[in-house]
């Protein structure tokens, strides 16, 4: 693994390479906004033997954040997607490829599948997963799955916690939608599907330092605008028509960002090429939950 930190458009951003005498190189885009998974490089490290992999903390977010201290008032989602225009001509300059990947997940879906649609001529093809289509849509579902769960358990002080939440969520104004989504992110820690801790992968993480630990508590506040803008409201199930190569990669378990709605999606769409893969024993964070299986399926996209 190397790092480095890269002049992007008017800042330094902080990349982590996975290096491979490939000529496939995945562009790995985090999701949040705020959750850098460069920390998780060492993790999946084991399982990319096949391809080239940067770890991109997007502008807001992990050692980005930290090296520049950028305000809310700085982030938007123009902003970020000509941060990544800038970041792929980068990595095809350095990697001397144009076969570039971009690879989201959770919110860098949002902001992956926004910038393929502007530019679908600057990649080779997309791969989503946590792959979000309608944000009111599959909040539903989330909020009606954690208060099943949470009824089911029994758990006095969760019940409590969740009579916080209004029946009518997500379809709330945005000053209470964004209190509620919280809370219901809180109670996700407990009863969404989650095969491994990724705080906990997190934290023992070779780059993980004191400095990311006190930035992981402020993220929320750091992308507050950013939030704003992306989440509520964010849908692009009229979208039916792609033009280049489109796969999603789903956790079986996945509520958060309903597995469920993403695949009914998918199921409209047209593209080039695409492809639709079910990971097993996940959820959410596919690629912490069942690494090898995730990772595996990447490997057989790739090679097409």
């Amino acid at each position: 693994m190397t790092e480095e930190y890269v002049p992007i458009n008017g800042i330094f951003q902080y990349f982590l390479h996975i290096q491979n005498p490939s000529k496939d190189v995945m562009i790995m885009l985090h999701g949040g906004p705020g959750l850098a998974n460069s920390y998780l490089a060492y993790y999946q490290e084991p399982y990319l033997d096949f391809c080239n992999v940067v770890y991109y903390d997007q502008r807001g977010a992990g050692k980005t954040q930290l090296k520049n201290e950028i305000r809310p008032e700085g982030l938007s989602v123009d902003v970020l997607l000509e941060d990544l225009r800038q970041t792929i001509a980068y990595i095809k300059q350095k990697y001397e490829t144009d076969r570039v990947f971009l690879v989201g997940h959770s919110w860098g879906t949002m902001l992956g599948t926004q910038y393929i649609l502007q530019y679908p001529q600057d990649v080779t093809g997309y791969i989503g997963y946590g792959q979000v289509v309608s944000q009111a849509a599959e909040d539903t579902v989330w909020y009606e799955y954690l208060k099943a769960a949470v009824l089911k358990s029994g758990n006095q002080e969760n019940r409590k916690i969740l009579a916080g939440v209004s029946e009518n969520f997500p379809h709330v104004d945005r000053e209470a939608y964004f209190k509620e989504y919280a809370v219901l992110f809180g109670l996700s820690l407990q009863y969404d599907y989650m095969v491994n801790d990724v705080f906990e992968i997190y934290s023992k993480s070779p780059i993980w330092t004191a400095e990311d630990e006190i930035l992981s508590n402020e993220i929320e506040a750091f992308n507050k605008k950013l939030y704003d803008e992306v989440l509520f409201g964010y849908d692009v199930s009229n979208v039916k028509e792609y033009q280049l190569p489109i796969y999603y990669v789903l956790g079986r378990y996945d509520e958060m960002t309903s597995s469920k709605i993403a695949a009914a999606y998918f199921e409209t769409i047209t593209a080039p090429k695409k492809g639709l893969y079910w990971i097993e024993d996940a959820g959410h964070l596919v690629d912490t939950d069942n690494p090898s299986a995730f990772f595996k399926v990447i490997k057989e996209i790739l090679a097409q």
